[in-house]
């Protein structure tokens, strides 16, 4: 089951999801060609106009049809309660992705149709929907589609720790520690930026201690493509100095780590 937000879909109350194959210009964006990877049973979330205003499930995959627009299928149910954007922005602004946002850090929509929702922001969505829609929402399915998603996100978590534990032989990449309850799987590219290969490929990310996966998960340290650690200004007129992160150090990684840790060091990195 994938994930998606659709926007500004004129057609949806026909049950459908129709855009074209090209835009204008003969290209092919990414929001248009995004609906081949639909299918039977993903959920889709219906923005329009500021609101979530309603949700539906794929009932039939796409096809192209006579008008030679992309089709697909659905089962639409329109929100009583509609869930307001800005309202809600504080948190929904931290649970978009880098790429392939439908919203700019305004939260004003981007052009388009439509665009992946990330596990985190498809728990919270579903979450304030049914809070306050339970009289047209079938309670037993969104709690049926809740349950399914933390079951994916949980075997996804675990299967990516245990393949990043092989890789580094169970120690940190940076301060070589091995106790086990000390160890984190820490993400690069992170979850809600990666596609589903690149969310369990242990190249993407490192194994590390509590303490060394939190600066680098809030961006206070990267590396560069020669293994040398970046240190953030925030880090660096920190006082007393943070424990066991110097200006010297190297990290001996796998040429695979490449492409993620420039991804990080781009867009998690604060300089």
């Amino acid at each position: 089951m994938s994930f998606y937000i659709v926007m500004n879909n004129a057609s949806q109350d026909q049950n459908i999801l129709e855009c074209p194959t090209k835009d204008t210009l003969g290209n092919v964006p990414h929001y248009y060609s995004r609906m081949v990877n639909l299918k039977e049973n993903d959920f889709v979330f219906h923005y329009n106009h500021g609101l979530i205003d309603g949700v539906s499930k794929i009932t039939h995959s796409t096809i192209i049809n006579e008008n030679h627009n992309f089709l697909a299928r659905i089962d639409f149910t329109r929100l009583k309660n509609p869930l307001h954007i800005r309202s809600n922005w504080s948190i929904i602004k931290e649970l978009l992705p880098h790429e392939y946002s439908p919203f700019q850090i305004n939260s004003v929509e981007n052009d388009g149709f439509l665009y992946p929702c990330s596990d985190d922001l498809s728990m919270y969505l579903l979450s304030k929907i049914f809070k306050y829609n339970a009289e047209v929402i079938d309670e037993d399915e969104i709690r049926h589609t809740e349950v399914q998603l933390e079951i994916l996100m949980r075997r996804g978590q675990h299967l990516y720790k245990e393949r990043l534990v092989n890789l580094w032989e169970g120690k940190c990449a940076i301060c070589h520690i091995n106790l086990p309850e000390l160890l984190r799987a820490s993400h690069a590219k992170p979850w809600k930026d990666s596609n589903q290969h690149e969310r369990l490929d242990p190249y993407n990310g490192l194994l590390l201690c509590a303490h060394h996966d939190a600066l680098f998960d809030k961006g206070l340290i990267s590396f560069d493509q020669e293994g040398q650690i970046l240190m953030s200004e925030v880090l660096l007129s920190s006082s007393p100095q943070v424990y066991q992160v110097a200006s010297d150090m190297k990290l001996d990684f796998f040429e695979e780590n490449k492409k993620y840790l420039l991804w990080h060091q781009c867009y998690i990195f604060k300089k």
